[in-house]
């Protein structure tokens, strides 16, 4: 017995190495390779554990629901990868490729597992390319052209629709119905929102209650509340509130948005004022109030939430470096911890716990 309590105890204490690992993928896309970092998740250090060569240049990434695959936008040549994930050790492995026909500034995997919708900023086309054994088989099943600078995909909670936010002159969100069962993307109807004047919709995120949708506005500047319908998978506009100071409202442009998991805080970047705007949710109507921005890293084109939501990494595209932040879960704040040198361009972070 008294052995028993002794390994007991040992165990306890192992070393964090000996849990499953929260991992930091990041497109380097200068260098044609996705970066493989460790993340602490007491302290938030960085440690990197190699690099998987790419024939081009990456940009967007997504995790299969099982964690077993990594899906990799090769922009430079058109093409999906398909990488093997170690759940031990975060490692990739075994690269695949199939042709999208089209250069996907955005990859978002379905909540099956048996689809990747994916976006084309510079075709103006969206496209479904089936998952088969976790890998991207063959050319899309499904190309749609839902027009210029289309910037993002993604479905709902429930997997039913997708919507698609398009910068500049279309300055839309594209409104889909998304059917998993028979692999088909057609348009919903109202087929498209509006954005507001001069909005320029980016990315998106659902709150985690699935009553609420945030759009990042790259013209605008700002962040836009919808409530959305999830029967009829339809988003209507009710708030937008402004990214950086009134001095800042005429330059720069905005990139990513994340909510923390709780759905309390809404953080989007700012390019050219270099920074991390943060908002507080108010948990019965969705409205965002501003409460500031943290400076980051030159151009900040993507940043993510690391799982646990204690710690917040910056890409600056602009410094070819990344910054970790430590997270205030109660005030939304973040403090700046450290930097890193990443290779050129880091064009995509995405965090992943085992």
């Amino acid at each position: 017995m008294k052995l028993l309590l002794i390994f007991l105890a040992s165990c306890a204490v192992l070393p964090s190495s000996f849990s499953a690992p929260v991992m930091l993928y990041v497109s380097e896309s200068g260098e044609k390779r996705i970066a493989i970092y460790q993340v602490d998740e007491r302290t938030g250090e960085l440690t990197r554990t190699g690099a998987a060569d790419l024939p081009g240049a990456p940009g967007s990434l997504s995790i299969s629901p099982d964690r077993k695959h990594l899906y990799a936008s090769v922009r430079s040549a058109k093409q999906f990868a398909t990488l093997d994930v170690d759940t031990k050790t975060g490692a990739l492995s075994n690269p695949t490729f199939a042709d999208a026909g089209f250069n996907a500034a955005y990859v978002f995997a379905d909540k099956t597992g048996r689809w990747l919708l994916a976006a084309s900023y510079s075709e103006g086309v969206v496209g479904l390319s089936a998952i088969k054994d976790g890998r991207v088989n063959g050319l899309p099943v499904v190309t749609l052209e839902t027009g210029k600078k289309a910037h993002c995909i993604q479905v709902d909670p429930a997997n039913k629709f997708a919507f698609v936010p398009h910068v500049g002159e279309l300055n839309k969100v594209e409104q889909l119905r998304f059917d998993a069962e028979a692999g088909t993307l057609t348009r919903n109807e109202p087929p498209h929102l509006p954005g507001g004047v001069g909005e320029g919709p980016r990315h998106m995120q659902f709150h985690p209650n699935g009553r609420w949708a945030y759009f990042v506005n790259e013209q605008g500047r700002s962040v836009t509340l919808c409530d959305y319908d999830a029967e009829k998978g339809t988003l209507k506009a009710r708030q937008s509130v402004p990214t950086v100071p009134e001095d800042w409202r005429d330059k720069g442009s905005c990139a990513d948005i994340h909510l923390s998991a709780d759905g309390r805080f809404v953080y989007a970047s700012n390019r050219g004022h270099d920074s991390l705007a943060v908002f507080s949710v108010n948990p019965q109507t969705g409205a965002l109030t501003a409460l500031g921005q943290t400076p980051t890293e030159k151009t900040p084109r993507s940043f993510c939430l690391v799982p646990g939501d204690h710690f917040v990494v910056s890409a600056g595209e602009g410094s070819h470096k990344l910054i970790v932040f430590r997270r205030n879960a109660e005030t939304g704040a973040l403090t700046a911890l450290k930097t890193y040198d990443c290779g050129k361009g880091p064009a995509w972070v995405m965090s992943v716990k085992f």
